[in-house]
């Protein structure tokens, strides 16, 4: 009997094996290794959701046996009890700003801001901007300027994804043409400073501009985004010049998916400038000035046409933006509309965690100089200035170095060729020597420059940087001159350096130093100016939220420059206070 059992025992324990290797897959993997959480930094992308169905086969035909098994542990943790949410109450807002100062050489200053608050479809405001000086310069008489400026602005947007937008804004600048000595005026018109009335060669300028624009705010692929902008402005000076100007703009956009992990834009832009200009003289024009004055109204249209189609895609780490611009320029010759192509490509590629970004621009374009540009460039511009379209074909290559949380660095090498690039000279029909004309030229221009920059937090940031230029076949063509070929550009530095520092004490102290470098250039009658340096400063003490107040110090190193003939301020200091009135 005891036999029987040992033999039945040995024959189910077989069939049991047997059973086992015919009907199950016993393989078992181990892995061993240390878990790193990492999240990936990936653009964001808009794509609708998709219902795939990716059945597949399996090799092997898996069957478990589950024995479940309850683990008690040796710990309780207790329990928390349910916490109350309160709605946090709403900050209170700043939404004004008035900044009042006045300094040396009688120079008042005066800054007004003010806002709606907090609203989700709305935002309106205005705000109001002024400095002038009111002095006189050893030998140069009075050298008044001022800069007055008021705008009226709001936004509005309509069912979360339409806004429109405008904005209404009034400037008024004047300044004098005080480049001439007593004795420069005695010896060229044989008149003395008292004779002068300031309206001689007093230039005031008036500016009128509206804008409106429309858009929607939609981004998502598969998707039509637009805006529209309409810019309506008037600018009217001193012995009759006037420049009205319409630019009107707007572009296309749609995205789209690619590669089902990335996102492309497509783009349209187009934009068309016009400008009427005239000139209506009275008969006088400003102080000095030696040709007979003529009261013939001059008028003129001229037209800026640009059409940019480009696509944008988006990979991991990498930008590509590629299109062209095609631009009609019936500015620089109305009678004699030319066609100009233009490359738009920019490739960008970001390594190593984001810490080196490296980017190879080629582009192109052109942008009209007019009245109100030539002013802005030089307040010493004569009425009716020549105006042409600059042109200009880029090739820049830039590459910027994280080094650590605070410090980095960023490299720069740009080669442009240039048609009708601007510059200056004083105007032969001024026997004072005291207004420029444009001047324009074609040249090649090789531009290397970088910064440094550190960021400590908010308390401490310092920045270093500068650029070296370098001209090539500088060609001046002009239609009542012979084709000329020069050297050198004038007022144009060989190179520039910038060191600045800025430092947050506690909130409470706000410190801000810059020094400034301007290498030799060219000035007229074939004068080398020397090297230029400035020194600027400001301290800033809060007292709380709602009350500052500040120190501003400019040209501290007591520098004459920049234009030929004109000296200016020197020294120059301004004290004030801000003032915030908090809101509900």
């Amino acid at each position: 009997m005891k036999k029987t059992f040992i033999i039945a025992a040995l024959l189910l324990a077989a069939t049991t094996l047997k059973a086992q290797q015919e009907d199950t897959y016993n393989e078992s993997v181990v892995v061993k290794g240390s878990y790193r959480p990492v999240i990936e930094q990936r653009e964001k992308l808009n794509f609708p959701a998709v219902i795939s169905d990716s059945l597949g086969r399996m090799e092997h035909d898996f069957h478990y046996g589950i024995t479940p098994v309850r683990l008690r542990s040796v710990y309780e943790p207790t329990r928390i009890k349910a916490a109350r949410i309160i709605g946090e109450p709403a900050t209170r807002l700043y939404n004004n700003y008035l900044r009042l100062g006045f300094g040396n050489y009688w120079t008042p200053l005066a800054d007004l801001y003010w806002s709606s608050t907090r609203d989700k479809k709305k935002t309106y405001g205005v705000s109001l901007n002024h400095l002038s000086s009111w002095d006189r310069l050893p030998d140069y008489g009075p050298n008044h300027f001022g800069n007055t400026a008021v705008t009226l602005f709001g936004k509005y947007i309509f069912a979360e994804k339409l806004q429109l937008s405008t904005d209404l804004s009034y400037e008024h600048d004047h300044n004098l043409y005080y480049g001439f000595t007593d004795d420069t005026l005695l010896a060229v018109l044989g008149r003395v400073r008292d004779s002068v009335k300031l309206d001689e060669y007093r230039a005031g300028y008036n500016l009128v501009t509206w804008n409106i624009g429309f858009k929607n705010m939609e981004l998502d692929v598969n998707k039509f985004g637009y805006d529209a902008n309409i810019r309506l402005s008037d600018l009217w000076a001193t012995w009759g010049q006037n420049e009205l100007n319409l630019n009107l703009s707007g572009d296309v956009h749609y995205g789209f998916p690619l590669l089902r992990e990335y996102k492309g834009v497509a783009y349209l832009h187009a934009e068309w400038d016009g400008y009427t200009h005239s000139v209506s003289p009275d008969g006088t024009m400003p102080l000095g000035y030696v040709p007979a004055p003529t009261t013939d109204t001059v008028r003129g249209y001229r037209n800026l046409v640009k059409v940019n189609p480009y696509v944008d895609f988006f990979f991991s780490g990498l930008q590509i933006h590629s299109g062209f611009t095609v631009g009609w320029d019936g500015f620089t010759q109305p009678d004699i509309a030319k066609v100009h192509f233009f490359p738009d490509l920019v490739v960008s590629k970001k390594l190593f965690n984001d810490n080196i970004a490296l980017s190879l621009a080629i582009t192109g374009g052109m942008e009209a100089v007019n009245w109100n540009t030539l002013r802005q460039v030089n307040p010493y511009i004569a009425p009716n200035a020549d105006q042409r379209t600059t042109k200009h074909y880029d090739f820049l290559f830039n590459a910027r170095w994280t080094l650590s949380r605070k410090l980095e660095a960023n490299a720069e090498v740009g080669y442009r060729f240039l048609q009708d690039d601007l510059t200056f000279t004083l105007d032969e029909d001024y026997g004072l020597h005291n207004v420029y004309r444009p001047l324009y030229f074609n040249d090649d221009r090789l531009t290397l420059g970088g910064t440094i920059a550190f960021v400590n937090d908010e308390m401490l940031t310092l920045r270093v940087g500068g650029h070296y230029y370098h001209n090539y076949n500088i060609v001046r063509d002009e239609p009542l001159f012979v084709t000329e070929i020069i050297e050198r550009m004038p007022y144009r530095p060989d190179w520039d350096a910038l060191v600045s520092a800025k430092v947050n004490y506690r909130d409470k102290w706000l410190f801000y130093l810059e020094g400034s470098l301007l290498g030799q250039m060219l000035g007229d009658d074939e004068e080398l100016l020397p090297m230029r340096y400035g020194i600027a400063a400001e301290v800033e003490y809060r007292h709380n939220r709602a009350l500052s107040f500040f120190l501003r110090m400019d040209n501290l190193a007591f520098q004459r420059y920049y234009w030929s003939n004109y000296p200016s301020q020197r020294g120059l200091f301004l004290v004030g206070l801000t003032y915030t009135l908090p809101t509900k």
